[in-house]
């Protein structure tokens, strides 16, 4: 008996505390939030010669008939089409040398009658970036083949661009052995988050 009482009175304070408690009330509400994304941004860096035009892949330059003691300016311009902004900017320079023909002139003078070598007698005399020289001291275009030239360093945004200029001469003291040849230069352009 005393058993039924116990279990009476829990169920009676059970009964009582649902009955109460909504008789009290408490308010509930519910929020919630769909379609939520995570994306990522688009890191898209291009060049242009003119600063009007940019491309992934565009020829910059093409300077023909050069004799020694030529100069030659290339300007070109690389541009952040991405949302996200590019803190490292480099330049990778590379040149394959092409002995187009062997003149008369040239077959005395030129050890490698089958190999150019105008690109060791090309002159990188600057490289300019938004009108400050970044070279350290003028060098010849093959002694930069291969190797990162840091172009910037700091936050280039959206749609911001910058200037490139590469002073180039044709070394006064080259003789017949760079006649008639060509060089093929790549630029490769590789910029960083």
């Amino acid at each position: 008996m005393k058993k039924k009482i116990v279990l009476v009175a829990i169920v009676g304070v059970v009964i009582a505390t649902l009955t109460l408690g909504k008789a009290l009330g408490a308010f509930r509400d519910v929020s919630r939030s769909e379609d939520n994304v995570i994306s990522s941004g688009e890191f898209d860096i291009r060049i242009s010669r003119d600063n009007s035009r940019f491309y992934d892949n565009t020829r910059i330059f093409k300077l023909e008939d050069l004799k020694p003691g030529d100069t030659k300016n290339v300007t070109f311009f690389i541009k952040n089409y991405g949302e996200i902004p590019a803190s490292n900017i480099s330049m990778y320079i590379f040149v394959k040398d092409v002995e187009d023909k062997l003149s008369s002139a040239e077959k005395p003078y030129d050890l490698t009658p089958d190999k150019g070598e105008l690109s060791s007698c090309i002159i990188v005399n600057k490289i300019l970036v938004n009108s400050k020289n970044i070279l350290d001291s003028p060098k010849k275009l093959s002694e930069l083949a291969g190797k990162e030239i840091k172009l910037f360093t700091g936050g280039l945004a959206k749609k911001e661009s910058i200037k490139v200029t590469l002073l180039l001469s044709f070394d006064s003291n080259a003789g017949n052995e760079c006649m008639t040849d060509s060089t093929e230069v790549m630029l490769k352009i590789v910029a960083t988050q």
